[in-house]
């Protein structure tokens, strides 16, 4: 097994920030709580990222706050969701690219959350592929995030 013994400075080298921040703008989203758009991040771009990489380097960097919005379910529930500020998604996505080259590997092939290549569709395939192998009627559909919410 590897050991890596500091990845903090990968993570605000420019470059990485660069890239983080090109991956963010293709993704699109909407502002944060302080109502950045991705074009006015992009607009003083130089700025903003000398700026991230200080505070990453320093340990100053502090996340906003996560505006709050909801997305209608199909059976009329709503669904919460975050919308961090541009460039805390910017700093979210410079991490991820270092992390996720380590850790994804390890994980197990019928892992499909959230993983690069992988999509709610191939976990559909694969479902109907065992279901076809061992003559199985039923696939059991959860959310598990209800499971971790307060007692109500």
């Amino acid at each position: 097994m590897r050991k890596w013994y500091s990845l903090r400075d990968k993570v605000y080298q420019m470059e990485n920030l660069r890239k983080a921040f090109q991956a963010v703008k293709a993704n699109k989203g909407a502002p944060g709580m302080d109502g950045e758009t991705i074009e006015a991040f992009e607009a003083e771009l130089s700025e903003n990222l000398q700026k991230l990489h200080e505070e990453l380097k320093t340990g100053t960097y502090q996340p906003q706050p996560v505006r709050r919005t909801y997305i209608e379910k199909e059976d009329k529930s709503l669904r919460p969701l975050g919308i961090p500020a541009v460039r805390d998604r910017v700093a979210q996505q410079a991490l991820k690219n270092v992390l996720e080259p380590i850790f994804n590997p390890d994980f197990h092939p019928s892992s499909y959350g959230y993983r690069p290549g992988k999509s709610c569709q191939h976990a559909i395939a694969k479902a109907e592929r065992f279901m076809n192998k061992y003559g199985l009627s039923y696939v059991a559909d959860m959310d598990l995030s209800k499971c971790f919410g307060a007692p109500g």
